[in-house]
Order: structure tokens, then sequence, then C-alpha cells
């Protein structure tokens, strides 16, 4: 019965954050919300302002619904395969995806993905994750490789990371990494060399709530949305104040239900730190009455067979150790 109830234990508390992953997701989805992102990250849309860059985003964005690895496509959107599963079947998916048109030189089409990371350190490179994923995205629009005119269409690809907990050297920056060109010997001055420039990663570092004034006008967004000390209300003041963010019923029930989650989570990490904190109280307590009563079992050994005469009881335990 105990095991059980480590298991459903363990099942609600991945259920919960998966839960409150996905809202946080469905909120930064918001097509009001990733024109900020767009705004700071995409060089392309530098130059706009955020009413504009709304308009350029295509259709209603993905949220966890591609899977990134390669595997077998089902179906797809736009011309791209939708269907990637690894070896061991499991789907990882981008968290957030869509196609965005960038007026003027003939309306450029890209593909956007935004990733919600909450730690800087894993296992793995973060950057060279999203590398990985920019190629992921750029190799799935080529579906016949026979065919050489689907490399005259390729879009560009932007993977878009923002990390919640950044290290302090780190925090409130935008970091880019792209391909560009070099003459390494001579200049070639042919034309026909500017479509290398199909890919980009670029890294988010948020911070400490109390430092977001040394970041821009995107982190201060970033950092009101992802709070988990403002109120869902104080939120949407704030958003619609200083960002001019219309709050609909859809982004309210977002960060309603990331308040609820991430009151929920912590509630549950203080209910856990108490019982690891009475467990080990009470281990510390169980050592020290084994420890007493080994202790009393020698030294009446010690008395009753006359080793020490005339020996008080701390000395005994004192040679004792």
């Amino acid at each position: 019965m105990h095991i059980k109830t480590n298991i459903a234990k363990t099942v609600e508390e991945v259920d919960t954050k998966a839960r409150y992953d996905a809202a946080v997701k469905k909120v930064l989805s918001d097509p009001q919300i990733l024109a900020w992102i767009l705004k700071y990250t995409v060089k392309e849309f530098v130059n706009f302002g955020i009413s504009e860059i709304i308009a350029c985003i295509e259709g209603e964005p993905e949220v966890s619904t591609h899977p990134v690895h390669p595997g077998i496509y089902t179906h797809a959107v736009a011309g791209m395969p939708t269907e990637d599963t690894d070896v061991n079947l499991q789907r990882v998916t981008y968290d957030i995806r869509f196609h965005v048109r960038v007026p003027g030189q003939g309306s450029v089409g890209m593909i956007i993905n935004v990733e919600a990371q909450n730690k800087f350190y894993e296992t793995y490179d973060l950057i060279t994750r999203g590398v990985f994923y920019c190629a992921r995205m750029l190799s799935a629009q080529v579906r016949n490789e026979e065919s050489a005119e689907e490399y005259n269409h390729l879009q560009k690809v932007y993977s878009i990371w923002i990390c919640l907990q950044a290290p302090l050297n780190s925090e409130y920056t935008i970091t880019g990494y792209r391909m560009h060109r070099e003459d390494i010997h001579g200049h070639m001055a042919s034309v026909a060399n500017q479509r290398y420039d199909l890919m980009e990663m670029v890294m988010v570092c948020l911070g400490r709530p109390e430092d977001a004034v040394k970041g821009t006008e995107m982190h201060r967004l970033l950092t009101t949305v992802l709070s988990k000390e403002l109120t869902p209300q104080e939120k949407q003041k704030i958003m619609e104040e200083n960002y001019d963010i219309v709050t609909t019923a859809e982004l309210e029930g977002g960060l309603v239900r990331m308040c609820n989650l991430s009151d929920y989570i912590e509630e549950k990490g203080i209910e856990k730190g108490i019982e690891k904190g009475i467990e080990k109280g009470l281990s510390a307590l169980v050592n020290s009455l084994k420890n007493f009563v080994q202790g009393e079992a020698l030294y009446q050994a010690v008395i009753e067979n006359e080793v020490y005469k005339d020996v008080s009881r701390e000395e005994v335990f004192k040679i004792l150790g």
C-alpha cells in the first residue's frame, strides 16, 4: 500500500508539472506575446511595430503538436511532415511552432520555433539542442531528396529558447547563433551564394524578477507573464497598461491555470520538504537513542565486570569513545 501511494504521488506530481508546462506554452503562444518575442529575437522584424508583426503570424501557433525526431510521416501541414518519432517511440515535440511572412522582398516565409526552458544547465547542451531543432525544421521541408527544386524553396527557420532560470552572469541577455559568410581567400562576387542564411538559434535568458530592469521590454514582459508572485489580475493590468496586450478569454484562462498550478506545485514542495524534515529528524532521534542505549549497555557492562573502578559515568563514556 505504501509503494502504491508513492507511485500515485509521483504520477500526480508529474501530471501537475506537465499541466503547468502546457499552460505556460499556451500563454506564450498568444500572438500578442509572440510578436514581442519576434521583435527582439528575429532580425527580420526589428524595424516593425508590434501590431505589424502580429499581422505577419500565419494561422494559429501549434503547441506541443509536432514531434522533433525523425520518424514516420502521418500527415502534412503546409508541405511539412508533422509526425517524427524516435526509435523508442517517445514523442518529443516542439513547444510552439508557427509560420510568419515578412512583408517586402517577395514576402519571405519563415518557420519559428519557441521553446520554454526552465533550467539553463541540463544533461545536454541547450545551444546544441537548439541548433539541432533548427536543422530538423530545415530538413523536414525536403520530402523528396531527388527533387532538387525543393532546395530552392526552403524557408528560413528560427529556434528561440526562453530560459527562465539563467545563471547570474547571463541574466537578461539575448544571444544569437547564426551562419554567416566569410571570405577565406579572395572575394567571391557571385550573387548565386546568398541563400546560406537559413537557420538561427536564439537564447533569451531571464532571471530574478528584481533584476528585470537590466533587460529589454521583452524581458520585462516575459518576467511579468511567467511570474509566480503576481496574481492573474496583476499580470493582466501590467500587460494592458505597459504592452497594449488585450486580454482574451483564452489568455486569461491560461494565466489563471498557471497561477493555480504554480501555487499547487509550491504547496506540494513545502509539504514534501516538511515530510523530509520530519523523516530526517526522526532518523536522527532514533540514531541518538541507539547510541544512548548502546552507551548505557557498555557502561553497565564495564561497571558489572569492574573493568574501571571508581570512575565516573562521564569518564567511562569518554574512554569508550
